[in-house]
């Protein structure tokens, strides 16, 4: 099998409810308004929100960020989260026609804002890297796991008769996105034998914030695998998954 190809002030609340992880977790770019037109730019929030319902803010957004990265086209469900540390774009790229190999990204620009625009204060093209043929498979920004929003990325791909969903969590910190967290929630190797082979299914629940989270796998066999709050990282208690891998 292909190596892996993935990362990724005050207590935050949840983020809205159409971005934000729930418990049990399993276009075409338009140019900015005028000045005169455009909705003043908030200041940062102490408290993170996605501001997916304000067309103006992502316009004023996207005006200052690259139009697209290399070979990726962005696929324009773009996400504008206020962090108490300053507004962040976060873009969704695929590579049409891509090979097997290829994956999708998350792109994160941290911005300023200064009047009734933004600045760009720094560009991360591939703070989240997941998927195969070009594209990951879904994402989202969640307030779930820590103080700071995380983006919660699945991909994967079949390799051999063996197919391998992954699901990455990557903090947005002040100093950059930081990937927390990998963990193999779909996992079949049915593909690669005429026997029955192994399949299972995770889905990441129970969640602490900033202490751990569980995966609760069901399939050929259920179990369930708990993740803690390590330093910088959340880490898998007993330090081996029961999914060993293909």
């Amino acid at each position: 099998m292909t190596s892996r190809l993935v990362t990724a002030g005050g207590v935050l609340a949840l983020l809205s409810a159409c971005n934000a992880l729930p418990e049990d977790y399993a276009p075409k770019h338009k140019k900015a308004e005028p000045a005169a037109k455009a909705t003043p730019v908030a200041a940062p929030s102490s408290v993170a929100t996605v501001a997916a319902d304000d067309p103006a803010r992502l316009d004023a957004a996207r005006a200052v960020v690259p139009a697209k990265i290399d070979s990726y086209v962005f696929d324009g469900d773009d996400k504008l989260v206020d962090t108490p540390f300053g507004p962040v774009l976060l873009r969704h790229g695929h590579t049409p026609d891509a090979g097997h190999s290829e994956p999708g990204v998350i792109a994160a620009y941290y911005l300023r804002p200064e009047g009734e625009r933004f600045a760009l204060v720094n560009s991360y093209p591939d703070a989240a890297v997941s998927g195969s043929f070009g594209n990951l498979t879904r994402w989202s920004v969640s307030g779930a796991f820590t103080d700071l929003p995380v983006i919660v990325v699945e991909g994967g791909g079949t390799w051999q008769g063996c197919t391998v969903g992954l699901t990455d969590l990557v903090e947005l910190r002040p100093i950059g996105p930081a990937a927390i967290a990998s963990i193999t929630t779909t996992f079949d190797t049915s593909g690669m034998t005429e026997a029955a082979g192994e399949e299972y299914s995770g889905t990441i629940t129970d969640v602490r914030r900033d202490r751990g989270f569980t995966v609760r796998y069901k399939g050929t066999d259920s179990f369930a695998e708990r993740y803690v709050r390590r330093g910088n990282r959340f880490i898998l208690e007993g330090g081996e998954s029961r999914i060993t891998g293909c």
